[in-house]
């Protein structure tokens, strides 16, 4: 029996690197879907990926939530359902809000990788980029203009394009 695939959107940062070892270093691997240590620890989640506007309001919500629905005991209940409730909605767009906060820092989409696992991703990933680097390299040294076309997946703001929502293709 195969594993399920995950796919992962590769953002790379707005900086540029000395060299194409560094440049793959920098390389963020952003997994579509659900994210488990979201749901679990998700003001910690938050600031593992140092997403401060975000971590800002969800101490808010989290906050705001006793003084909406009251310190008696239903007023606990409560509040307690509508914790849970944040959490799971949380833990359902958590990396589609960490691709937002990286694109908002300059990030831009390098590329899709898929795979069993993370590192399957990111072999997958890399055996198709840094070829199409390399010609780029070439390229750029016989001082021809690098074409848009040697990049993995042309750079496409999130939103914009997409013929698929959620996990199902648009009719």
């Amino acid at each position: 029996r195969r594993s399920p695939v995950t796919v992962y959107s590769v953002y790379e940062p707005p900086s540029e690197a000395k060299d194409l070892v560094e440049r793959a270093d920098k390389l963020a691997f952003v997994k579509e879907g659900f994210s488990w240590p979201a749901l679990f620890v998700p003001l910690l989640w938050l600031l593992y990926y140092r997403m401060w506007i975000e971590f800002i309001v969800l101490v808010l919500v989290y906050v705001a939530l006793p003084l909406v629905f009251g310190t008696d005991t239903q007023g606990q209940t409560l509040t307690t359902w509508a914790s849970l409730a944040i959490s799971l909605l949380f833990a359902f767009e958590a990396n589609d809000l960490r691709a937002a906060s990286l694109e908002r820092r300059g990030y831009r989409l390098a590329g899709v990788a898929s795979g069993r696992d993370r590192t399957e991703a990111e072999r997958s990933f890399f055996t198709a980029w840094l070829p199409q680097q390399a010609r780029a390299a070439r390229a750029g040294e016989r001082g021809q203009a690098p074409r848009r076309e040697t990049e993995a997946v042309p750079p496409v703001s999130r939103g914009e394009g997409e013929d698929v929502i959620g996990l199902f293709p648009q009719a």
